[in-house]
């Protein structure tokens, strides 16, 4: 069904807000009706609460998770930004691997290696892509760039 991406991140922001551990959340909203993909809500929701996680997971405290959604010719672009280590760009294909962790050994059981991997079919059931990089202004941290085709409107 056709989603709007403003709203349906709008209403996922206070989840997040109350577990984010020290860590503050910002949702850039783009304009009603400007960011529609078709999609499963609850697969969505599933992949964006897997990307701001692990956003909240590598935050230092105090750090800031970004959002935001907007189209971009023919597809709808998410993008979720953290202030944490990066991801190096040798590892940047292999942490969409199912049971792949960057992290150090004692947190693994509390990060089961899965989240990425689950995002990650999520949006190829979706029609879209993946990808990882540096922020776009180049301070330390991740960002996940999820391209979706844009809904007809």
């Amino acid at each position: 069904e056709p989603i709007d991406l403003a709203p349906f991140i709008e209403s996922l922001v206070p989840m997040w807000e109350a577990r984010r551990e020290g860590v503050e959340i910002a949702f850039a909203r783009p304009r009603l009706g400007s960011a529609i993909v078709m999609g499963d809500e609850s697969r969505l929701a599933r992949l964006l609460d897997n990307l701001v996680d692990n956003a909240i997971s590598f935050s230092p405290p105090g750090g800031l998770v970004e959002i935001r959604a907007a189209s971009a010719g023919e597809e709808v672009l998410v993008s979720v930004e953290d202030e944490g280590p990066g991801v190096a760009e040798d590892a940047r294909e292999a942490i969409f691997n199912r049971f792949h962790s960057i992290r150090a050994e004692e947190d693994f059981g509390r990060h089961s290696g899965l989240g990425l991997a689950i995002a990650k079919a999520i949006v190829e059931g979706h029609g879209g892509r993946i990808e990882v990089g540096q922020r776009h202004d180049e301070r330390s941290g991740a960002r996940f760039v999820v391209r979706f085709p844009g809904a007809a409107t």
